[in-house]
């Protein structure tokens, strides 16, 4: 069974979110599976987190923990892109000095700005220096970065994105087999997986399983 290692929380971020800064709800693991241990480029760890940035990643397989906060960040500016665009169309005072009129507008006057405050904070929240063991984690931003047919990309994550748009893979599929396998086997996970588009979630947990047997994991 893997270690997880517990990161340190200071005192004044006790029961906050690492991702976004809200009260945390939870301490979840990462990744969130032990086979992906594989492509992590750090050892496996545990952290606070809140309900909402704990699950609004479906997708797996990332290779430090700070590419999946990118992901969990892209994921809230999408998920709340409507809240975030009042700051956008709006300034704080051109809301106060609108001409607003009805309960609704009154209310929409009252609460716009203080949500888009909140969840701008959330977004560009960073979170506290991660330690373990008295060790501050450090990721070689070189190692995030990922060549795949003679393209470098900024990190595997992209290279994910773009190897699932090219070649129509099911996504979840996917991670979960290049997890297995590593990334050195980057081409190898995407030839198992090519035949394989559209799954529902039973058969693709049945495709997976016959593509362990049949490299014989």
């Amino acid at each position: 069974m893997a270690t997880f290692f517990a990161v340190e929380v200071p005192f004044n971020y006790r029961n906050t979110c690492w991702f976004c800064g809200e009260p945390s709800d939870k301490k979840i693991k990462f990744p969130k599976h032990e086979y992906e241990i594989n492509i992590l480029d750090h050892q496996a760890l545990s952290l606070p987190s809140c309900k909402e940035c704990a699950n609004i990643v479906t997708r797996s397989a990332f290779p430090s923990i700070y590419s999946y906060r990118d992901a969990v960040k892209q994921a809230l500016t999408t998920k709340h892109q409507k809240v975030l665009s009042i700051g956008s169309n709006w300034t704080k005072q051109e809301l106060e000095e609108s001409e607003l009129e009805g309960s609704a507008f009154e209310g929409f006057k009252r609460s716009a700005w203080p949500m888009f405050e909140m969840m701008q904070a959330r977004i560009n929240y960073q979170g506290w220096p991660l330690v373990i063991n008295n060790e501050l984690l450090v990721v070689d931003s070189d190692n995030e970065s990922f060549e795949f047919d003679g393209v470098q990309y900024v990190s595997l994550d992209d290279a994910v994105t773009h190897a699932v748009k090219t070649f129509f893979l099911d996504e979840a599929l996917f991670t979960k087999v290049l997890s297995v396998l590593g990334k050195k086997k980057f081409s190898q996970a995407i030839r198992l997986c090519r035949l394989y588009p559209n799954l529902t979630p039973k058969t693709r947990e049945d495709v997976f399983l016959e593509i362990l047997d049949s490299i014989g994991i």
